[in-house]
């Protein structure tokens, strides 16, 4: 019986409260000991005027894009508090980042007729754009992307956190589609904080007893984390321990503030990055067994 990849393996989760329940499940079946540390909570906006103004205006648009699973789930739960349901005589289309996105957009009541098959933002305007193109130029027969005709004129509705427009790589895929010509219209839809019960028993574990792997979804959990952890301890961390990333985005926020970010899964799934991190210590074992080897 092979023997499970992460065994005794202490791996830190920073994901949201409700929101890392399937990832400590795959990671605790690999064999890890699973600490969930929490570094970002999600809240509502506090004046919803805008998000209600776009709301109420959907049908104007030509496109609704989700770019993750908060901006459907806030963005849907102000609708429900519009009384206007998702699915209700829409004439706009919805496009999700990556299949879990659109996931939890069906769940909510949308009609997802865009997926890329790739999962970051400046894939996600890539391959939205070859689809146009492929379409005008009567090169695909795709009947989900079909009344494609043109980017050229095209108004597009983003529901975003309030922190999305500091990271550069979320505004380099909306400025690839504003140049092929599409109204962008961003809006915030939720909040994006770092939680008050961050410096808590969870954090004076790993503070105390280390960790062989620390794992973040956004840059906003890395930089919480930095913040509550301290300087001191951080490089502690990033000579010990190794930062997992579940995107592009997120690995180049942690390389960016002087870190090594070794393990990058190749798609922003749970799945994906399991495998990515149980390769990285399989190789890490396989190494090690190597050099003993040469030195017996």
């Amino acid at each position: 019986m092979e023997a499970k990849p992460l065994a005794g393996k202490r791996i830190v989760v920073t994901r949201a409260v409700g929101q890392s329940e399937g990832l400590g499940a795959m990671l605790r079946t690999a064999g890890a000991r699973v600490i969930e540390l929490p570094c970002v909570e999600f809240r509502q906006v506090d004046d919803s005027a805008a998000l209600d103004q776009a709301i109420r205006s959907l049908n104007e648009f030509d496109w609704l894009f989700f770019t993750s699973q908060n901006a459907v789930r806030f963005f849907a739960r102000r609708m429900r508090t519009l009384d206007l349901a998702p699915a209700s005589s829409r004439r706009y289309h919805v496009a999700a980042i990556g299949p879990a996105t659109a996931e939890v957009a069906v769940k909510e009541g949308f009609s997802v007729d865009f997926v890329p098959p790739a999962g970051t933002g400046r894939t996600f305007a890539a391959n939205f754009k070859d689809c146009v193109r492929s379409v005008a130029g009567m090169e695909t027969k795709n009947p989900a992307v079909e009344f494609i005709r043109s980017t050229a004129g095209m108004k597009i509705l983003v529901p975003r956190s309030d922190l999305a427009l500091r990271e550069r790589a979320a505004a380099d895929w909306i400025d690839v589609l504003k140049e092929a010509g599409a109204h962008v219209t961003m809006v915030v839809a939720y909040c994006t904080r770092m939680p008050e019960t961050l410096a808590g028993p969870a954090m004076n574990d790993i503070l105390q007893n280390g960790a062989d792997c620390l794992i973040f979804a956004s840059p906003s959990a890395f930089e919480n984390f930095a913040r509550s952890a301290g300087a001191e301890a951080l490089g502690v961390f990033g000579t010990k321990s190794v930062f997992a990333a579940i995107g592009s985005t997120t690995a180049a926020a942690i390389r960016s503030s002087g870190f090594p970010c070794a393990i990058e899964a190749k798609e922003p799934s749970p799945g994906a990055l399991v495998e990515a991190i149980a390769e990285y210590f399989r190789d890490a074992m396989r190494s090690s067994n190597s050099q003993g080897v040469k030195h017996a």
